[in-house]
């Protein structure tokens, strides 16, 4: 580094900057494009946001019907059972499509593994002639 050409550094680290930014896959000035539509982290939130929910809605419902029937405290007890029982529901079925979102990802992964072999021993096979 010279002292008469203060901004050579600066010059050096914007044109490595463009380069990374360019191999980056997805659209430039964004992010990596996710596979998944959700982090972890969000279908966790999610997962215990709909449990949470439905045991507050079973609540609510029972504790209705209760107080308008004067049956105390047998239906709140009822559908805070029903409640939980929808959460768990809920959270299976977000489980089992995640599972299968996954059991996608790597059927696709598989065969673009298995079209690139295939195009590479056809470029072998092409390239011995």
């Amino acid at each position: 580094m010279t002292e008469n050409d203060p901004h050579r550094p600066f010059d050096d680290l914007d044109a490595r900057l463009k380069k990374a930014r360019q191999a980056q896959p997805g659209a430039p000035g964004k992010g990596p494009v996710l596979k998944n539509e959700m982090s972890g982290v969000g279908q966790a939130f999610r997962i215990g946001a709909e449990l949470i929910s439905s045991l507050i809605v079973g609540t609510g419902i029972g504790w209705f019907l209760d107080d308008w029937l004067g049956t105390k405290p047998w239906f709140m007890i009822i559908f805070i059972f029903l409640g939980g029982a929808a959460g768990i529901l809920n959270v299976y079925r977000t489980a089992m499509r995640m599972v299968d979102d996954v059991e996608k990802e790597l059927a696709e992964d598989r065969h673009k593994s298995a079209d690139e072999a295939a195009k590479a021993d056809l470029a072998a096979k092409e390239s011995e002639k």
